[in-house]
């Protein structure tokens, strides 16, 4: 049938909040992905299901499938709903005319994905940034930390979430975490690990709308829980206010003059009233049913700039309250199993009672076959993983 947006990346429940949203606008909304099966793909919301390539494994043929799949469904929307948004932008050329892709150009969003260099730019503009080391070989890198003798975290230069993040003490284990990522992911001097001196604080969130390098709007949340205890995705998050850190990130953004969705990350400590900055998530964010849920309905305004311009997207916001609490409950469930392999079965039990939150990301009452894909959708990522990454002989299944 035909469609008016395509939404991508349709499995996980980010781009299932946008679909939904674009839905109750009274939209006919497709779904892609690399499989039929998930969040979006599987929600009453959804009027067309697409599959396409890998974008990763194969971004031409992707690109080639999304060209096609817009034609067919002849949607004049398109949000890409995670990193495949680069590949997009960087053929924009090749996609109908008529197609609109609320997203920033490709030097951008290359420069956004790129955690060294944002860091750099926000230390140019006097944002707090955790001490960034400057290494090109493993005894600089060797010798600087010896110099700080502080906690380090390692990270990718580019990647979401906590999988590529590693924390440190002492010169020979970051030596030695470095070395290994260098190896695993085969990585030249220029994309070496970004080594940072670790801060601790509160995990917090600024998410804006920008069209153009002008802000719609802006939402802040700060993390009651995450799914990884060291950080990363939020479990449980809380609608909040911050002059400080919402200043930064918007002063950041107006540096690049961004367009289209985003979050900048932060670290919070509230007794010295300090804010760190950590990245930008230049793409759809996982908490971002709590805006949402709280009026500020980015994937709607998003839309609105896109077909109606600036002036009645803004009229879609009207700030928000403090205090609303989302929760992600399969997240909960996913932490609990972790509390739990680590012998701490009080703690895993509580997380499994529903309860304490005013909304949730995935349970679903008024959408089950949304809710009950993403559940089966994490358990058979769950079991491709554990058949090509056994676990070590003796390790907790």
């Amino acid at each position: 049938m035909r469609c008016d947006a395509l939404v991508g990346y349709a499995w996980c429940r980010s781009s299932y909040v946008a679909i939904r949203s674009l839905s109750q606008l009274g939209l006919h909304v497709a779904a892609a992905d690399t499989t039929r099966f998930g969040m979006g793909q599987c929600s009453k919301h959804t009027s067309a299901r697409y599959v396409h390539a890998n974008p990763r494994i194969d971004p031409e043929q992707f690109i080639t499938d999304i060209i096609q799949i817009l034609k067919d469904c002849q949607a004049y929307f398109y949000l890409p709903g995670h990193d495949e948004g680069e590949i997009v932008v960087r053929y924009r050329n090749r996609l109908p005319k008529d197609v609109v892709v609320p997203l920033a150009g490709y030097d951008t969003l290359v420069l956004a994905n790129d955690k060294m260099q944002t860091a750099k730019i926000a230390s140019e503009l006097d944002i707090p940034t955790p001490r960034l080391i400057h290494w090109q070989n493993m005894d600089e890198l060797k010798n600087a930390v010896e110099k700080i003798d502080k906690p380090m975290v390692i990270k990718l230069r580019r990647g979401s979430g906590a999988k590529a993040v590693f924390y440190a003490h002492g010169s020979e284990e970051v030596v030695s975490t470095a070395n290994s990522l260098i190896k695993r992911y085969n990585l030249s001097p220029e994309r070496y690990p970004i080594v940072q001196e670790r801060v601790s604080g509160e995990g917090w969130g600024v998410s804006c709308l920008y069209w153009n390098g002008e802000r719609i709007a802006s939402f802040t949340h700060r993390r009651l829980r995450e799914k990884i205890t060291t950080g990363g995705t939020s479990t449980l998050r809380q609608s909040i206010h911050n002059q400080s850190i919402e200043a930064y990130a918007h002063r950041l953004l107006d540096r690049l003059r961004w367009h289209g969705l985003v979050m900048v990350e932060f670290k919070w400590d509230p007794v010295e009233k300090q804010s760190w900055f950590i990245e930008i998530n230049p793409r759809l964010w996982g908490s971002i049913a709590l805006p949402v849920a709280c009026g500020v309905d980015f994937p709607a305004m998003t839309y609105i700039a896109a077909t109606r311009g600036l002036k009645e997207a803004r009229k879609l916001y009207h700030g928000y309250p403090d205090g609303i609490v989302a929760r992600w409950y399969l997240g909960d469930l996913i932490l609990s199993a972790t509390l739990l392999a680590k012998l701490h079965p009080i703690a895993a039990l509580r997380l499994l009672l529903p309860g304490g939150a005013d909304v949730y990301d995935d349970l679903l009452w008024d959408d089950l076959g949304a809710t009950a894909s993403e559940f089966a959708s994490y358990f058979i990522r769950f079991l491709k993983y554990r058949s090509t990454n056994p676990p070590a002989q003796g390790a907790l299944g």
